[in-house]
């Protein structure tokens, strides 16, 4: 049995049948279950490979992520991937590094596999990757990151309000001497910088470069860089650190050094993953909606590849999480 066979038994259209086949909307939940009742009782299996022929698409999306396997891009991810999925989409992931050899060969590699559109959630410093974006013919959906120079819609939080509004609660809290620990050279990065600094500036208290220490978003990083802050001798009484997961490296060389957290320093970190709850004291933290990130972009990739227009910028709200880490 084919597919104008069950169109008919099922009393639809060809084009309804194929809509419910590939999990597109603009189908009544009626007309889906009686398709699916009408499937299910001839026993059609749909063939991929002819249903991509037909629709010249291969129901098939690509997400590239950075190499590092932290929770939050493993969140966003896993929920862009699940709503893909429902969809009728499969999803081909690849993590890879800063490099051209990397971004830009799996890149080609998606386009050779004939994706039907992609979601980036990595950025890099190399100019010629997003060249090669800017000249691909597929959807393309920023999740998590701010690239002004890509022409693709964007899911995100306000990266420098999140980093100024952290700022201001450690402000607020009786901090004078904050240190960032961060990865700079990025946009995202280089907002939440900003951020910083304004809020430091806005509060009369002039910017210290010596407070400021570059990490890549691993515990281990966060350990290393909270190492070095210490070896330097500057004093401070808090630490903002732009990554959950390097918060908890700084938190463990801190007691590592005979430092009590919040009494002797306070850390505050950023993302809201649900680990933090369970640290020992608890994680303060800028909490993003990292699962919502991830099931907007991919609804808004789904979307362009409906062929409907989408907002150039979708901006999620962030919080303040309060945990114990501090005083």
């Amino acid at each position: 049995m084919g597919i104008k066979d069950i169109a008919k038994e099922a009393g639809v259209s060809v084009a309804t049948v194929s809509r419910v086949l590939n999990g597109t909307k603009y189908v009544s939940e009626d007309l889906r279950q009686r398709v699916l009742a009408c499937i299910q009782k001839e026993g059609y299996v749909a063939n991929h490979v002819a249903r991509s022929m037909v629709l010249k698409k291969t129901f098939t999306c690509g997400l590239i992520i950075p190499e590092v396997s932290d929770l939050y891009h493993q969140m966003i991810f896993t929920m862009a991937e699940r709503v893909l999925e429902e969809a009728g989409y499969k999803s081909l992931v690849c993590r890879v590094k800063d490099t051209v050899s990397s971004v830009g060969v799996y890149l080609g590699l998606l386009l050779e596999n004939r994706v039907d559109g992609l979601v980036l959630m990595h950025e890099t410093s190399n100019p010629r990757v997003y060249e090669q974006l800017k000249k691909t013919q597929i959807p393309i959906v920023l999740a998590g990151i701010d690239i002004p120079d890509l022409p693709f819609p964007q899911v995100r939080i306000d990266d420098y309000q999140a980093s100024y509004d952290a700022t201001a609660h450690l402000l607020s809290r009786g901090k004078k001497r904050i240190a960032l620990i961060g990865g700079w050279g990025y946009s995202v990065g280089d907002k939440r910088l900003e951020g910083y600094k304004t809020a430091l500036d806005d509060a009369g208290i002039p910017f210290d470069p010596s407070l400021v220490v570059p990490g890549y978003y691993t515990v281990e990083s966060g350990w290393k860089a909270m190492q070095q802050l210490l070896a330097s001798g500057v004093s401070f009484d808090a630490v903002f650190v732009q990554s959950d997961e390097m918060a908890i490296g700084v938190m463990r060389a801190a007691l590592d050094a005979g430092l009590s957290i919040p009494k002797d320093v306070s850390v505050m970190g950023f993302d809201g993953i649900a680990l933090g709850k369970y640290l020992n004291p608890t994680l303060s933290s800028v909490s993003q909606p990292i699962e919502e990130i991830g099931i907007q972009a991919a609804k808004l990739l789904l979307s362009l590849l409906e062929g409907r227009d989408v907002p150039p910028l979708t901006l999620l709200a962030h919080t303040i999480q309060e945990g114990e880490s501090v005083g």
